[in-house]
């Protein structure tokens, strides 16, 4: 019997129940059980068949109309695969399931499946329609989301929820996403869209109470070497100015560079950065070296000579940085200091408009001796300073005079 036979004979029925042209009682009983259990067997056919998006590949506006028909499909669970015990729920399947077919992502019914799926709190009150259900078959006990930020199939699928409200900002320090879309080495869109929302999630997020380069060295990616390298190139882009990523210190305090430095071969971690950090990007890296990590100094001045001339973001050489940061970190790099060139006293800061010799005058920890060592060497800064007093005071004059001209001319 087609579709077309059915809906008529239910239609015949109603009619004649309807007009009481038929008042057996137990004929309506047993047809609406029939009914019942007709309807029952649709619902469950609509539900396995939303486990198979993937192979009969329905446009979205079909699968919408189906769940807002038959909402309950969207709660019903089933094996993820037959590898795994686990049920999940369709939008997780969804979510997880790995295609071959390049032409069709299941990832498209994402943003549909979790939008009914929060009228009707699939997965819970908190659930937010599956996005966060944990995924019971997975290993590392991920939720919908994370499973879905794995995939570099996923990258429009998260733009539709970004602009729904379903995926929020907080979202990937919460749920770790980079942490979870950085597996993916083979291509990065998911990463880059994610870092690009959030640049402080690569400082801030924590995985299993680590950051996210320790966590990735220490939970066996398969690719960890690519893996990192996203992680610090990302790093310095977003970063520039803190060094990228290198100095994010974990809960004992050491940082990001000291663990790599530890769990890496020198030269494999070197190269990682070469590769990143090219003379032609000009990135200042000894500038943050020489400051915050002076111990590695030598290492990294051998592998990038080129850095020493450069200027930062704010305009300072390497020389102006080490002054300005105190004489602890002077005392760390005293040749340089004894290396300063007549040219680098005379050269003011470009922040603090302050010459070398006040710079090592500032401060709880002034030195003195340093500065008093640099006035001798060039005494003739104060005769600059002196001068350029003299030169603002007379042009302050010259306007005052030119403002009680204007005056007694208007007044006459």
């Amino acid at each position: 019997m087609d579709i077309a036979t059915f809906q008529s004979n239910l239609d015949f029925i109603k009619s004649l129940y309807f007009r009481e042209e038929w008042k057996d009682k137990e004929c309506r009983d047993t047809i609406l059980e029939t009914i019942e259990e007709a309807n029952k067997k649709i619902l469950s056919a609509f539900g396995k068949s939303m486990h198979r998006l993937y192979k009969h590949k329905p446009t979205v506006e079909a699968v919408e109309k189906v769940v807002k028909k038959f909402p309950s499909v969207l709660s019903h669970k089933e094996k993820e695969s037959e590898n795994f015990d686990g049920e999940v729920f369709p939008i997780q399947k969804a979510a997880c399931y790995f295609e071959n077919d390049v032409n069709c992502s299941v990832r498209q019914y994402v943003p549909v499946l979790a939008k009914e799926g929060m009228r009707h709190n699939v997965g819970g009150e908190d659930a937010r329609g599956g996005l966060l259900t944990i995924d019971q078959s997975d290993n590392d006990h991920w939720n919908t989301l994370q499973l879905l930020c794995y995939d570099n199939n996923s990258i429009q699928a998260l733009k539709e929820l970004r602009k729904s409200g379903l995926v929020v900002k907080n979202d990937i320090q919460e749920y770790n996403l980079l942490y979870t879309s950085v597996f993916e080495t083979g291509r990065r869109s998911v990463f880059d869209y994610l870092v690009d929302w959030d640049p402080n999630a690569l400082i801030n997020s924590r995985y299993d109470d680590m950051p996210l380069v320790e966590a990735v060295q220490l939970n066996g990616f398969k690719e960890t070497k690519k893996s990192l390298s996203i992680l610090l190139d990302a790093g310095f882009k977003y970063h520039p100015d803190k060094g990228g990523i290198l100095f994010v210190e974990d809960d004992n305090g050491s940082s990001t560079l000291d663990f790599l430095l530890e769990r890496m071969v020198k030269e494999e971690f070197m190269d990682v950065l070469n590769n990143i950090l090219s003379q032609a990007k000009d990135y200042p890296i000894l500038h943050h070296i020489f400051t915050k990590s002076p111990e590695h100094k030598d290492l990294f001045a051998s592998m990038f000579p080129w850095a020493g001339h450069l200027r930062d973001h704010d305009g300072r050489s390497l020389h102006q940085v080490l002054l300005t940061a105190g004489p602890e970190v002077m005392n760390e790099n005293k040749i340089l200091f004894a290396m300063l060139t007549d040219n680098q006293i005379r050269e003011k800061d470009p922040v603090t408009t302050l010459y070398p010799f006040a710079a090592m005058a500032v401060g709880e920890n002034a030195d003195l001796d340093s500065c008093f060592y640099l006035l001798r060497r060039h005494p003739s800064v104060l005769d600059n300073r002196s001068r350029a007093n003299l030169e603002n005071r007379s042009r302050a004059n010259t306007a005052v005079r030119r403002r009680r001209k204007k005056r007694k001319i208007s007044k006459s």
